[in-house]
């Protein structure tokens, strides 16, 4: 897991230069608009991102099952990230003018907000947006999919210190990481994120028949099947789920941050799910408690699921009424 440092660039313009974005692929144009100060890197960069734009392109119309990217404009983890999601689905930029604002990282630079769209999703689930980031030379070296812009500043603006900016830097990349994971069916990554021991609640909407006798959770005419998983148990079924399933839309919207009030290592994450695969969809809340200890390999300690509804069944109207940090005891 990459750990980033983050904060945005301040722009920077050489007086009477004037820049022109670069055309790719039917007509999209790429544009760095602030945040690189080295008019070379940008311009390496910009090459690069165009490379990635056009490579897409003609491998989903060609239909390639195998991407050829090369060594001296991406990593090697850069490689592992597009061909694992390529796996998953082919994927081609739209047509559009693209501008970006760049990030500063420990690691070099980051864009966010890349639109693609991805073949084997539904039409209308379809679009994404992509982060991708760059080493200081401009080589890319990393590919995920984003959040969304604005949710990730409200995100940082919460900062209550430095460390906690940081860690809200690091939770950013890893919950994109954690997210994009699904849809790339990469289970290695998903082993390493979860804790040995951690609490896992996960739940599924079950059709049930009208006049049925049910004592669970119901939800209209559907009914709430809630199960407890060791992380074991919960990467096997997630295996079959991989195995069985040709593509994995899973989405994350609403994400709220928070540090734990007496350990401050500790952080929730709050956020709706959208999971939609050819044989099942839902929608819910998902909740996960990160542990910072090992700051360099934060781990999931708790992650649960529930729908619009709480355990009385009624509507859930405010966030007080999903899993939240102070929903478990911390033993340490």
């Amino acid at each position: 897991m990459k750990k980033l440092i983050l904060m945005i660039a301040m722009a920077f313009v050489l007086p009477g230069l004037s820049f022109t974005p670069a055309i790719y692929a039917d007509g999209t144009t790429f544009k760095i608009m602030d945040g690189v100060v080295d008019a070379g890197v940008k311009a390496t960069m910009e090459k690069n991102m165009g490379m990635m734009i056009n490579i897409l392109k003609t491998a989903a119309d060609e239909q390639q099952k195998k991407l050829k990217l090369p060594k001296e404009s991406f990593s090697q983890d850069a490689v592992n990230d597009l061909e694992a999601m390529w796996k998953s689905s082919a994927m081609s930029c739209p047509p559009m003018d693209i501008k970006s604002r760049c990030l500063k990282t420990s690691s070099g630079y980051q864009v966010r907000g890349i639109p693609v769209d991805m073949i084997e999703a539904d039409p209308s689930e379809s679009r994404q947006e992509l982060t991708v980031d760059f080493a200081p030379n401009g080589q890319i070296n990393g590919v995920s999919i984003s959040i969304d812009l604005h949710r990730y500043e409200a995100i940082m603006a919460e900062k209550s210190s430095d460390v906690d900016y940081a860690r809200r830097q690091i939770i950013v990349d890893f919950v994109e990481n954690f997210r994009t994971a699904y849809n790339r069916k990469d289970l290695p990554m998903l082993t390493s994120v979860f804790s040995d021991k951690a609490l896992i609640i996960t739940g599924k909407v079950v059709k049930e028949k009208p006049g049925s006798d049910l004592t669970r959770l119901t939800l209209n005419n559907n009914r709430v099947v809630y199960i407890k998983q060791t992380k074991q148990e919960y990467l096997n079924n997630l295996q079959r789920v991989f195995k069985n399933t040709k593509y994995i839309n899973v989405k994350f919207e609403d994400i709220e941050v928070v540090q734990h009030p007496k350990y401050d290592d500790v952080y929730g994450v709050t956020l709706k799910q959208f999971w939609h695969t050819d044989r099942y969809s839902d929608e819910g809340y998902l909740f996960l408690m990160i542990d910072f200890r090992d700051a360099d390999k934060p781990l999931i300690q708790v992650r649960t699921w529930q729908p619009y509804k709480n355990a009385e069944g009624q509507v859930v109207t405010k966030r007080e009424d999903v899993y939240h940090l102070g929903s478990f005891r911390i033993v340490r």
